[in-house]
Parts: C-alpha cells; structure tokens; sequence
C-alpha cells in the first residue's frame, strides 16, 4: 500500500499496465506451381455414331476382301475348295452385314420421324406460351420458366436429329469411305478377275460348279459399284 507524504491517506493503487506482446505473424500459405489447365479432350463419338461406322467399315472391309479372293482364285493361287470355302464365309458375313443395315435404315428414320414430330410440337407450345404471356394470363416468371424448360427440351431433341441424320447419312452410302477412284479400280479388277474366271471354266479349267454359285454375286456386284461411280460423278457436278 502507499501513503500520502502530506495527510497520511491511503492512496489507490494502480492497476499494473499489461504488457501486448506482438502476436507471431503467421507464415503465409504456400503458393502452389503455376501448372497450365489441361486441354479439354475431344468428347467421344457418340455410341450411335461408332455403331454405324464399325458396321459400314467391316462391309467395305469384306467387299474388299472378296474382290482380292477373285483375283487369287483367277490367279490359279488359290484350290476350288479353298476358295469357295472363303468365299461363301464371307458372302455369308457380307449378307448379315447388309440386313443389319437395312434395319438400322428403317429404324432410324422412324426414330427421326418421332423426333421431329416431337420438336415441331416444342415449337408450337412455346408459341402458345408467348401468346398467353402477352394477353397477360400468365406472369413472366412463369412464362420464363416454362419457356426455358421447353427450349432445354428442344436442345436435346435437335442433338438427337443431328446425330441421327449423320447416322442415316452415313448408312445409305455404302462403300462411303472410298473414293471414286478406288471404287473404279474395284470394279475394274472384279471385272478382269470375272472375264478371267469364265475363260477357266470354258477352257474346262474349273468346274462349272464354281462359275454357277459366283455369277449372280459377281455380276450384281459389278452393279453396284458400277452405279456408285454414277452417283459419286453426278454429287461432283452438282
């Protein structure tokens, strides 16, 4: 305790002043590498897509195999047996190949009748909506909702559309991955291999068997390559 010098009072003690201490600044966090964004990568073919170009692929791929199996055969590089053993393996894949094709055909344009019948009524009900919008029946919330609702629907439909027209697109081409000038040499060598192979049955140098179970398949080939160049010349002048 203190105490006055002059009246002997007892003086108030002050309270001992407290000390801050500077609080340990903490260490900033550590900053990362710079690392650049990856680059996005291409989104995968849709299965649709894939699905159709594996399937006109293998029957490019056995068109083009046959064709090569003529020509061993008009070679003299290949035994009858042999060779209509692969043949007739090949022209069994072929004919599968093809009905599977003439089915996604038919049911793809009926799914792409469906689709657009579907955007056309997107279309009109988002009309409706902005006519009942603009009377004044309906507020512009509501409005914005519903129409935006309609038009994510109509996005989905429309990517469906494209992917099923490139679909279709890409079956009605058979062949589509050659150029006419690969297609012209197909049919020009199924042509020799042909003529070459008539001559061997006539000359008695094959049964006649072997002519009589390849003749349709050959000549109706030769066919369609034959209006393949016709169409691909008339896509080019036009």
């Amino acid at each position: 305790m203190r105490y006055c010098i002059y009246c002997g009072a007892q003086l108030p003690t002050a309270a001992p002043q407290r000390i801050e201490r500077p609080q340990p600044m903490e260490a900033p966090p550590p900053v990362p590498p710079l690392v650049p964004p990856p680059t996005p990568a291409a989104p995968p073919p849709s299965t649709l897509e894939s699905e159709v170009a594996s399937l006109m692929s293998n029957i490019s791929t056995l068109y083009t195999r046959k064709i090569s199996l003529f020509k061993l055969f008009q070679s003299g590089e290949v035994s009858e047996g042999v060779f209509l053993k692969i043949y007739n393996e090949y022209s069994g894949k072929l004919g599968e190949l093809l009905n599977v094709r003439v089915r996604r055909l038919e049911e793809l344009r009926r799914r792409l009748e469906d689709v657009e019948r579907r955007l056309n009524d997107i279309a009109l009900n988002l009309e409706e909506l902005s006519v009942r919008y603009k009377i004044g029946e309906i507020d512009l919330n509501t409005f914005s909702q519903k129409s935006e609702k309609l038009k994510v629907e109509q996005r989905e439909f429309e990517s469906m559309a494209k992917s099923i027209r490139a679909a279709l697109n890409r079956l009605e081409k058979i062949l589509g991955d050659k150029s006419p000038s690969e297609i012209r040499d197909m049919e020009s060598d199924l042509s020799a291999a042909y003529n070459a192979i008539k001559k061997m049955a006539e000359e008695g140098r094959m049964s006649s068997g072997v002519l009589g179970s390849i003749k349709v398949d050959i000549e109706e080939t030769l066919a369609l390559l034959d209006s393949l160049i016709r169409d691909k010349k008339e896509r080019e002048k036009a």
